[in-house]
């Protein structure tokens, strides 16, 4: 099934609303895909430090994750098609949801955190941020090379379109000038025959002149 990704401007919903919204998506998706309309849900990602989301999804026709995103009422900037990249063997349940860091309570603030300093919520907070920096920059890549090898598709199936429509009339051309020839070499033939018809008729009044009566009685 050909994957989609949608493109969302996260900057006025939090990701614990749009993770709520999905639940929505999920099922406007069950609801398509019971008309016929084979459309699937598949996973999200947010992009804290730019305010983006992705979501993905497979379908046989790209309306129908149009229809999926306007029937659950989520806005999105744009839709386009992806490539799985993913290698074999791959487990694709290696990412998972993170909740938002907790502040730490009195209690654990009096067995040992100082407050200002660089607590361990702190430090995963800032591990957390670079993981989705280079996951952002690593998924921007691999989406721009998918658009730019989709492109090179089109371009190429417009090529080869072009080239069996150039085929398809050398052939007819090919048969007409095959018609026009059987026509001439018939032309041609009946032209020879009356030539030799008329040959022959000429010769044998002309010789039929030349043989007078009185050079046929006895001398």
């Amino acid at each position: 099934m050909p994957l989609f990704a949608v493109e969302r401007d996260l900057s006025q919903m939090p990701p614990e609303r749009f993770r709520t919204e999905l639940k929505g998506l999920v099922g406007a998706c069950a609801r398509l895909k019971g008309s016929g309309k084979r459309v699937r849900y598949i996973s999200s990602a947010v992009f804290p430090a730019e305010a983006r989301g992705l979501c993905l999804f497979g379908a046989e026709q790209p309306q129908w994750v149009h229809e999926a995103n306007q029937a659950a009422g989520l806005p999105y900037s744009r839709i386009f098609a992806v490539l799985d990249l993913t290698p074999t063997g791959v487990r694709r349940d290696l990412s998972c949801g993170r909740r938002p860091a907790e502040e730490p309570t009195v209690g654990a603030r009096a067995r040992g955190s100082v407050p200002g300093s660089p607590g361990p919520v702190s430090e995963e907070i800032t591990r957390w941020s670079d993981e989705g920096r280079h996951l952002l920059q690593t998924l921007g890549g691999w989406l721009e090379a998918a658009a730019s090898i989709h492109a090179e598709a089109e371009a190429l199936e417009r090529d080869r379109a072009a080239l069996a429509e150039a085929l398809r009339r050398l052939e007819e051309d090919n048969e007409a000038l095959r018609a026009q020839r059987d026509e001439l070499h018939d032309a041609v033939q009946t032209i020879a025959s009356q030539m030799t018809r008329a040959a022959d008729e000429l010769i044998y009044r002309f010789g039929a002149q030349r043989v007078a009566p009185s050079d046929l009685s006895p001398r």
